[in-house]
């Protein structure tokens, strides 16, 4: 008889039960706008000393001068600093641990109030700029020169159509400007060189240097309009002659009571104007006038023979 052993019939194999899993979690980007490294606000901290030379620099005025103070101890010091620039004195209101940081700390802050400054003188600037174009050109002419670029480069085509317009374009420190239309190339161009001084004005450095060239050159704008006005109020001033209502002539030979009440209108024809001569010829002086008052004479007899008679000869007692 056969034994029995187990598990002599094959077995049917389970299925392990499936294990629940936690949900997967989205992975998170790396944000763009990470905050700072400590190295990079380091390197922009040093950068405000740099750029207030470079002001100074560019504006051809003094390089800026500091001074630093250790209001504290030697082994707990207090930098505070100080900086002159253009005239003007600027000093920190914080106190720092190192030399270099206090310098960099006031050096901001006189960018602070230079900017303040030029955007103040902005406005004028602007309105100045926007009203009279005559200077444009000019004046981003100088402006590059100052600032050691290359002159503006202008490209002027004329739209078809009536009335004629033109548009102007130009290149300036390797960037291309597009003007408003004008009527003529002249005036073109012209607002083509505003675009590019009123891009310029709100910069800290150049933005000085260009608002001081158009400070001289308003002054010139208005200096000619002063010549030009009191040109106009002399021309103005001049006597134009007082209308001749009436005129007393008196008849040569004559009494000094007798005289002739010429009508409105009359003018003695043919009057000689003054001879300009030296002093040396007084006699042929002299003699000129007697000719000219001959002349003077026999016209205004002429004048006299052909007005109308208006009263009666005297008649004669028998």
């Amino acid at each position: 008889m056969a034994e029995m052993r187990p598990n002599a019939f094959p077995q049917p194999k389970l299925e392990p039960e499936p294990q629940l899993s936690a949900p997967v979690q989205p992975q998170q980007r790396p944000s763009t706008s990470a905050a700072p490294s400590p190295s990079s606000r380091l390197q922009e901290q040093l950068m405000y000393k740099n750029r207030l030379q470079e002001y100074a620099q560019r504006s051809a005025i003094q390089l800026p001068m500091y001074k630093t103070v250790n209001e504290g101890s030697q082994h707990a010091p207090k930098f505070r600093s100080t900086v002159v620039v253009d005239g003007q004195i600027y000093t920190s209101s914080n106190t720092f641990l190192q030399r270099k940081i206090a310098e960099q700390d006031v050096s901001k802050l006189a960018l602070e109030h230079i900017s303040k400054k030029i955007k103040d003188e902005i406005c004028p600037l602007t309105t100045l700029i926007c009203e009279n174009t005559v200077f444009c050109k000019s004046i981003l002419n100088e402006f590059a020169v100052k600032m050691n670029l290359q002159k503006p480069i202008y490209n002027t085509v004329q739209r078809e159509g009536l009335p004629p317009v033109f548009i102007s374009s130009l290149v300036f420190n390797g960037v291309c400007y597009n003007g408003e239309p004008g009527r003529n190339k002249k005036e073109a161009e012209q607002l083509a060189a505003r675009v590019v001084i009123l891009s310029h004005l709100g910069e800290s450095g150049s933005g000085i240097i260009l608002s001081e060239i158009i400070k001289s050159k308003g002054k010139l704008y208005a200096a000619l309009h002063k010549v030009k006005d009191r040109s106009h109020a002399n021309i103005s001033a001049v006597p134009q002659g007082p209308s001749i209502r009436a005129m007393e002539v008196a008849i040569p030979g004559a009494s000094s009571s007798q005289a002739v009440n010429l009508q409105s209108g009359f003018v003695p024809v043919d009057l000689p104007e003054p001879l300009i001569v030296g002093p040396s010829s007084s006699k042929k002086r002299q003699k000129n006038q007697e000719e000219a008052d001959k002349k003077l004479q026999y016209d205004t007899q002429l004048s006299l023979a052909a007005l109308p008679m208006t009263q009666a000869p005297p008649s004669s007692l028998a």
